[in-house]
């Protein structure tokens, strides 16, 4: 009788998760590198450039949403050539990088953003008449040795190249600057081409949004300063004046005023007001009728704050006033965004 004997090694336990480590590599085959001949970006407006309808200025300029919580589509073309797949590469990406201004925060200034994946465009005729009208609107950016002609003609028109697609989004409180733009393309073979490179411009652009559209004094004596007091809370019509920046960039709001009818005397207006974004005192400003003042400090990006108004009446008769404040934004100086 034979015994076989078996040994039965125990099974390794372990109270916490174990990371394994894997590898792999992907292959560089032979063959050409691709070659990413042009490429541009647009929006979605009829004139493919909100900042520049009129393409006064080669290159792309867009403007934001300026609308609370909105988002921009941005489309990215690129038409791409390789010696063995003619337009029919692997891959095509773009990846965007935020502007390198130094008013951006810093953990942000110049750091990569997104990639945006392409899609091929099958219809050559649909392909061609998109690279035309960006050719047309002063958008392309051409790698060097090639030129708009020879690209239509060679390659698009022959289905030698293939135009690329892809869409991806900025939000509205997207920082304002020029944003770098790489093309990039892989063939079957993993061959990298050389990224192309250029840069788009959201045009930076103050602006705001109010919860209220009228500031009631009240009841007010003669000689006496009186505040109206907002607060930090975005609600329609609260009585707590709010203001919060839709824009894409600081901003410094600006204030005027009629005189509400209280007119002037020999030794001046009758009246004059006060203003101040925030709570601190140092950022009042006093402003006569007819006076625009700006509001010292920055409103930045994103942010939401109380606005508080005074009046203080010289002279007057008694009864209702009425009359018309003008609240406006400007860019705030400090952000130096190359335009």
């Amino acid at each position: 009788m034979m015994v076989l004997a078996v040994m039965v090694l125990p099974v390794s336990a372990a109270t916490t998760p174990q990371n394994v480590e894997t590898s792999a590599m992907i292959a560089t085959g032979g063959g050409s590198i691709p070659i990413v001949l042009c490429k541009w970006e647009a929006d979605t407006t009829d004139s493919w450039e909100d900042g520049d309808p009129t393409h006064a200025i080669p290159g792309s300029q867009f403007l934001p949403p300026a609308i609370y919580e909105a988002q921009k589509p941005i489309q990215y073309f690129a038409v791409v050539w390789d010696d063995e797949d003619n337009g029919n590469v692997n891959v095509v990406a773009w990846d965007v990088f935020h502007p390198n201004d130094t008013w951006i925060p810093e953990e942000i200034r110049g750091t990569f953003k997104y990639q945006v994946m392409g899609t091929k465009i099958t219809d050559k005729a649909q392909a061609v008449a998109l690279f035309q009208r960006a050719t047309n609107a002063g958008l392309l950016t051409i790698e060097d040795g090639f030129d708009a002609n020879t690209i239509l003609t060679e390659y698009l028109e022959k289905g030698t190249a293939a135009l690329w697609v892809g869409t991806a989004d900025l939000d509205y409180q997207q920082p304002a600057g020029n944003y770098r733009v790489e093309a990039n393309a892989i063939d079957f073979n993993n061959n990298w081409a050389v990224p192309l490179v250029n840069t788009f411009l959201y045009v930076p652009v103050a602006a705001f949004e109010l919860d209220f559209n009228a500031v009631n004094y009240g009841s007010v004596n003669v000689n006496t300063h009186k505040w109206v007091a907002g607060n930090t809370i975005f609600i329609q019509d609260d009585n707590r004046p709010t203001i919060r920046n839709i824009g894409n960039t600081h901003l410094q709001v600006t204030v005027a005023q009629d005189d509400m009818g209280l007119g002037e005397s020999l030794s001046g207006w009758n009246v004059q007001w006060d203003a101040r974004l925030g709570n601190d005192d140092a950022y009042t400003e006093v402003y006569e009728p007819y006076e625009q003042v700006t509001l010292p400090n920055p409103l930045e990006l994103c942010d939401t704050d109380e606005l508080d108004f005074s009046i203080q009446v010289f002279k007057g008769t008694t009864g209702e006033k009425t009359g018309t404040m003008t609240l406006g934004a400007i860019v705030y100086p400090e952000n130096t965004v190359a335009v």
